[in-house]
């Protein structure tokens, strides 16, 4: 009952939801594809989240305002809980070459915390728990716990 409460009030949860439909939609037969993207559609007008519903698996999501944040068609993992403020991109360093590209192109293990405005330019792999601050230019991997800052991004505090 609870998260039927939840999903009335909490925007997260709302847009949670509709990424979930939308990615199940898309494997129905026919109309499947055109109505995925119609709800993507509805989600980046809702909820200002441009969104490709169908390259993005992720456990936990939490999403604080969704004002401005990409998760674009780029392939998008987490086994943990990625929780986003607003203005976060995820965006790919290459246009897509037919051959060699990873099937997800941020690959991440673990919680991760990204702060307003920050830039992530995949393919990236990132080993959490990990905090990236405000502004932050994330252009390497990350394989050390910490919280990172700075453009390009360095730890600031190990875990």
């Amino acid at each position: 009952m609870k998260s039927v409460f939840r999903l009335l009030y909490s925007t997260g949860v709302q847009a949670r939801f509709l990424i979930t439909l939308s990615s199940k939609v898309r494997k129905l037969w026919l109309l499947g594809k055109p109505a995925s993207i119609l709800i993507d559609n509805l989600i980046l007008a809702l909820y200002s989240l441009e969104v490709t519903s169908s390259s993005v698996h992720v456990e936990n999501l939490i999403i604080g305002h969704s004002t401005g944040v990409v998760l674009g068609g780029n392939g998008i993992r987490c086994t943990g809980t990625l929780h986003l403020s607003p203005g976060v991109v995820f965006a790919r360093r290459y246009a897509r070459s037919n051959e060699g590209d990873p099937e997800y192109f941020f690959d991440i293990d673990g919680d991760v915390t990204i702060g307003a405005n920050s830039v992530l330019l995949g393919p990236l792999k990132i080993k959490g728990p990990v905090v990236i601050g405000a502004l932050t230019l994330v252009s390497h991997d990350i394989d050390v716990p910490g919280t990172y800052i700075g453009t390009p991004a360095r730890l600031l505090v190990r875990n």
